[in-house]
């Protein structure tokens, strides 16, 4: 009798033991389903996904920091290709300068006056003059705020008779502000001048 007590016992101890594991096991199994659920939540929020021309491309998001640089010349190459790149149409002129207002202070609107004031605009339209900016290069510097830069291309003036090449060099600051669909960036050009506007050469069409 004494025996099959002990059997009992013994078997309740393995029952109880094997129900420990198991329920830690479980407990573990759980935490570890959690874990990895939010991990997978984690990657699923820095996906993004692109439709273009119909395929559906998946890029990457990522912090500001990392890719501060890179968006600091993207807009200063967008606002001069903005302000520069100009047809003999009224209505594109207006629009490209527009677009160049959303990305700058009064500096880039006092500069256009004075050209404005001088005529330029209506001699491109009048004049069936169009011109081009390509960039060569731009320096930045992200020290210090505001962040620095200089903007060194070329003009590419086509007029009906010849096609004139000019030098142009600018420089000015760039403050961080708040994103938007006119400025997806994030940064105001602000004491924005021009440094050289030179004529390179002139040749005939």
């Amino acid at each position: 009798m004494f025996n099959y007590f002990t059997n009992i016992e013994t078997a309740f101890q393995h029952v109880k033991r094997f129900s420990l594991i198991l329920s830690i096991g479980a407990i573990l199994m759980a935490l570890g389903s959690v874990w990895l659920s939010y991990r997978f939540q984690q990657q699923a929020a820095e996906k993004v996904y692109i439709l273009m021309d119909g395929k559906v491309l998946e890029a990457m998001a990522s912090d500001r920091k990392s890719n501060l640089k890179v968006e600091a010349r993207e807009h200063v190459l967008r606002f001069h290709h903005h302000f520069f790149s100009l047809s003999p149409d009224e209505a594109q002129i207006n629009g490209q300068l527009a677009k160049a207002f959303y990305l700058s202070d009064g500096s880039a609107q006092a500069a256009y006056q004075v050209l404005k004031e001088q005529g330029y605009y209506n001699r491109l339209v009048t004049g069936n003059i169009r011109q081009e900016l390509s960039m060569d290069s731009i320096a930045l510097d992200m020290s210090q705020r505001p962040y620095r830069f200089w903007f060194y291309g070329k003009q590419e003036i086509t007029r009906p008779t010849s096609q004139l090449t000019r030098s142009l060099i600018t420089r000015g600051a760039l403050r961080e502000v708040a994103r938007s669909s006119h400025n997806p960036h994030g940064f105001l050009i602000e004491k924005w001048e021009t440094l050289e506007n030179r004529d390179i050469k002139i040749k005939k069409r």
